[in-house]
């Protein structure tokens, strides 16, 4: 802990607009304000927290330094037995309050898991948004380049490049669709992440490379499956009808 600052928790240093080097005032329980300068910012993600040493305390404060709170490590971690135990000590007079770390992590996960919710249906709304879109594209291109594409076949092309030769495109369109995603992508998760949560809680802002590996499997899955489904259609095309039929 540095002698001549304070260390703030990142969510408060958000909501202060404070960084490493600047000051801070801060008010107690009576109404006075003290002045901090900030010298470090920590990770933390439920609550507000100010971290300082004895000896700038002291020097802030003009008083001299005495714990006022006690960290209780319990045997039992279970949530019931907390509260139970957190109502008891609560209840004698030596007590004005108890912060449990089980509650906090309670409470952040009922954040998270509305949060995980809605990203859920989002994926799942997309998804279904990109089988519609490139089936019907795809099916709207067979169609009309069907006397094309039994054209080629009876110049000898396969199956399998035939095929290619209609969705190469759609291949193509995808990687780009996935590489701007990631962009667009990056930028919607940072503006959810960073608004979303109320002001005593954030979340982690980081992106890490699974959540482009997720992100980029959805399209190349849906795109993959689409793809048999194109080519068992074409491998049913009729030549002769397709050549001789009259626009």
């Amino acid at each position: 802990m540095p002698d001549d600052g304070v260390i703030i928790s990142e969510k408060l240093a958000t909501l202060l607009n404070a960084r490493k080097g600047s000051s801070i005032s801060l008010k107690n329980s009576a109404g006075k304000t003290y002045r901090f300068k900030v010298k470090g910012i920590c990770e933390m993600y439920l609550g507000h927290y100010v971290f300082m040493n004895q000896k700038e305390y002291a020097r802030a404060t003009g008083q001299k330094y005495a714990a006022n709170a006690y960290l209780v490590t319990m045997r039992r971690h279970e949530l019931q037995e907390v509260n139970r135990i957190s109502r008891k000590l609560v209840k004698t007079a030596a007590i004005e309050t108890v912060i449990s770390n089980s509650s906090n992590r309670k409470i952040l996960g009922s954040y998270t898991g509305s949060l995980n919710e809605v990203i859920f249906i989002l994926i799942l709304i997309s998804g279904i948004l990109a089988i519609v879109v490139i089936y019907n594209l795809t099916n709207i291109n067979v169609a009309e380049r069907i006397r094309e594409l039994a054209t080629i076949k009876v110049l000898g092309f396969y199956d399998n490049e035939a095929t290619m030769y209609i969705y190469r495109e759609t291949i193509i369109l995808s990687a780009l669709g996935i590489i701007v995603g990631f962009g667009f992508g990056w930028w919607l998760h940072h503006f959810i992440i960073t608004s979303l949560p109320p002001d005593a809680a954030m979340f982690d802002p980081n992106m890490y490379p699974f959540n482009f590996v997720f992100s980029a499997l959805i399209p190349e899955i849906i795109t993959a499956a689409l793809a048999v489904v194109v080519h068992h259609k074409i491998k049913k095309i009729n030549m002769l009808d397709a050549l001789s039929s009259i626009y």
